[in-house]
């Protein structure tokens, strides 16, 4: 028998999904997770293949795209340094975000305008925080059974790097640019890989863990989400890009062609970040 998600399993009796991520200022959250790990991913993506104007444009994209985002969901953008003084740091992983943002920005422009080998490190350091402290953010919701899985800041990371290089073939395949481009389409193509094996551990680990997260994979999968998962995710963000990544492994392969693989990964990337937070679903209450 073929259960129908739709009718009985989106409206099991207690389960309620999370909306405080994803509806008005929710949106503005969404569009700051997105930008801050394609900003970072970019960033040490252009550290890895020697690409200066890289470091620029990921600074860029932090500090106007997602720290704009940022400030905006939080309502009182005008407000926003009183955080910085807050004792919250030790409790918030929110606030530790906006930290995390500036100190990415002041030291990746310090190193671009360097080239200091310590400002190097630290704006690496700070790029990796940057991706990897939303996973730590929604990880750190017992109240969502699918987001606190300790797999969940992997997925993130793996997401954001490859986006990252995602990044650097749309941009370089319409404006060539000095970089190493042999390094470029393997890095690219094995990103991808890990990313698809651990998104997939994080959708089995869920499904074997509690009901609630099991509800959630079952949203995606086989729910009336799925019509935007595997168009969205699954073909956009993984299996265009690895198709046409792997193409370019047996043989020469046009920049159109890499910069359709970087536009649809890119795109299948904020499907994915949008998956995971539509599908926060809290359990019913005992």
């Amino acid at each position: 028998m073929r259960f129908n998600y739709d009718t009985i399993r989106e409206f099991s009796v207690g389960y309620d999904f999370q909306k405080e991520w994803i509806q008005g200022r929710g949106l503005f959250l969404l569009i700051a997770i997105y930008l801050g790990g394609a900003g970072g991913g970019l960033f040490l993506a252009s550290l890895l293949v020697g690409w200066k104007l890289g470091l620029l444009i990921a600074v860029a994209i932090v500090a106007i795209g997602k720290g704009g985002a940022h400030l905006m969901f939080l309502g009182h953008p005008l407000r926003f340094w009183r955080i910085f003084w807050s004792t919250t740091f030790l409790t918030s992983w929110l606030t530790r975000g906006l930290w995390f943002v500036t100190l990415f920005v002041v030291s990746g422009l310090a190193y671009y305008l360097t080239g200091n080998t310590s400002l190097m490190a630290v704006s690496a350091f700070f790029a990796l925080c940057l991706i990897i402290y939303t996973g730590f953010l929604m990880a750190a919701s017992p109240a969502i059974p699918f987001w606190n899985n300790p797999l969940l800041p992997l997925v993130f990371v793996t997401a954001a790097l490859w986006s990252g290089v995602s990044l650097i073939e749309g941009i370089t395949s319409f404006a060539p640019q000095s970089l190493n481009d042999g390094m470029l389409r393997p890095l690219s193509l094995w990103l991808g890989v890990i990313a698809v094996v651990i998104l997939f551990a994080y959708l089995v680990v869920n499904f074997q863990s509690s009901l609630a997260a099991k509800e959630s994979v079952l949203f995606l999968g086989a729910g009336r989400f799925s019509r935007v998962f595997y168009p969205g995710v699954v073909l956009l963000g993984l299996v265009i890009p690895l198709a046409i990544l792997g193409s370019a492994l047996l043989g020469e392969i046009s920049r159109i062609w890499l910069a359709v693989a970087g536009i649809s990964e890119l795109a299948g990337s904020f499907v994915l970040r949008y998956s995971l937070l539509r599908a926060g679903i809290y359990p019913p209450i005992s």
